[in-house]
């Protein structure tokens, strides 16, 4: 049987490299945009970017989303042009960014846009 042994050398490089990856930005436990607080265990919150004198007339809501899963795999589109032609919206009103975060596992960053 053949032992494999580890020295104290390669464990601090593991170390070194690990905190250099952690450090830099390398690796991201927040939202994956970077917008608004973030918190470790859990996040959700609303931010209103854009806004014009609303109309008397009810406003559609339209909603594009990207979803990241742990950190391996990301996906979407939260343009405000996908939002609009999801909520069947030609002309826009408001626009906010909503952003979710559970565990750093699952996030999600949408686009939200109101309008008629």
């Amino acid at each position: 049987m053949k032992t494999i042994l580890i020295s104290r050398h390669s464990l601090t490089f593991g170390f070194i490299v690990l905190l250099g990856i952690f450090t830099t930005g390398c690796v991201n436990l927040g939202q994956p945009q970077g917008l608004g607080p973030t918190g470790l265990f859990y996040a959700s919150y609303s931010l209103g970017l854009s806004e014009r004198n609303l109309p008397k007339l009810p406003l559609k809501k339209g909603k594009a989303c990207i979803k990241r899963y742990g950190f391996l795999f990301t996906s979407g589109n939260a343009s405000i042009g996908t939002a609009a032609n999801a909520g069947g919206i030609v002309d826009i009103y408001r626009i906010e960014k909503e952003a979710t975060n559970y565990l750093s596992l699952y996030s999600s960053l949408c686009t939200v846009v109101w309008g008629i």
